[in-house]
């Protein structure tokens, strides 16, 4: 068994994610310390096997990257493991931080034996020239993300970022076609921010449905499987990654939800087609919504798949031990 530190990221979905990467070592019987990045000032125990971060991890805070830059040179055989969840280019992994990518690479080369990057989308396999990379697809935690037997209330829900022309696109075409059917959840200050982007989409009637869709952040991993398992359709927008799912993919799955997701590559690669639904564009997500709302029993289908296939392939708590050695 290994002692193994996990450095928390300054990220909701990293820290979740990570969360459940602490579960999994736990119940595989590893020594687990969990800290926030933001927290490393005057730490000094050294004492690890093995680190585990989210994307640059560490990188974003002095006291934390001399903290384990210290593990480097008092332990040659310790693993640092970087999981990315990101495009390693874009500010939602290296914090607005341009610079990280060539000082991780730099690193990378510096200590080979010891820097391990993960990906959870094949297409970044190569993102580190000379960089022996490798890929983990994105797992939940499937004692909180479960079938709860709960009734629907709620059509339409879409959890997370309302921003980006991608999603603004799709979302605004969502409020025309079934007005006062679609639920927002999200950030409160993201949800601002959208608004003003929408009056490129919406007029002045639809602008104010898209604002009574808002629902308001949802603060625990619970009250988020519980809005999954009380939704008819799932909505997902996937935005990083040309062909990779987000978390969010696998946590509604896990709840036995029915979801409705943009085309993706992975979908097929990692054996989910049978258990959602892909849109391929505004018109085929219209018609596609239109007829799951109609047909309660296709939708119950498809969704009853669901669980039990994440619960196999993609439970954290089961596959954890695997990112320690992982494999493309």
């Amino acid at each position: 068994m290994s002692d193994i530190l996990i450095i928390s990221p300054i990220s909701i979905a990293g820290e979740l994610i990570l969360k459940g990467f602490k579960k999994g070592f736990e119940h595989s019987g590893h020594s687990v310390s969990f800290m926030d990045v933001r927290e490393f000032k005057g730490f000094n125990c050294s004492d690890f096997d093995c680190v585990l971060c989210y994307d640059y991890g560490y990188m974003v805070e002095k006291s934390a990257f001399n903290f384990v830059l210290s593990l480097l040179e008092k332990n040659k055989n310790i693993k640092i493991i970087h999981y990315f969840a990101d495009n390693p280019s874009l500010k939602y992994a290296h914090s607005g931080d341009e610079s990280l990518e060539e000082k991780f690479s730099a690193l990378c080369l510096k200590y080979p034996r010891n820097i391990k990057p993960v990906f959870w989308d094949r297409e970044y396999l190569s993102e580190f020239r000379g960089v022996d990379s490798k890929f983990f697809p994105l797992c939940v935690d499937c004692g909180v993300y479960k079938n709860l037997g709960l009734e629907k209330k709620y059509d339409i829900t879409f959890l997370g970022r309302p921003l980006g022309e991608f999603r603004q696109r799709i979302l605004s075409t969502v409020v025309k076609n079934f007005p006062d059917k679609l639920k927002i959840f999200s950030y409160p200050e993201h949800f601002e921010s959208s608004i003003c982007d929408m009056k490129k989409y919406l007029n002045d009637f639809e602008l104010e449905n898209y604002k009574n869709s808002f629902c308001g952040f949802i603060n625990t991993q619970e009250e988020l499987a519980r809005v999954y398992n009380q939704t008819k359709i799932n909505l997902n927008i996937n935005l990083q990654g040309e062909g990779s799912l987000n978390y969010r993919t696998f946590e509604v799955l896990a709840c036995d939800g029915f979801m409705l997701c943009d085309r993706r590559a992975d979908i097929s690669a990692l054996g989910l087609d049978d258990v959602l639904v892909q849109y391929d564009n505004e018109d085929d997500l219209v018609r596609k919504i239109s007829y799951f709302l109609k047909n309660d029993s296709e939708r119950e289908k498809i969704s009853a798949r669901a669980g039990k296939l994440i619960y196999e392939r993609y439970n954290i708590i089961l596959k954890a031990d695997e990112i320690l050695n992982p494999v493309e």
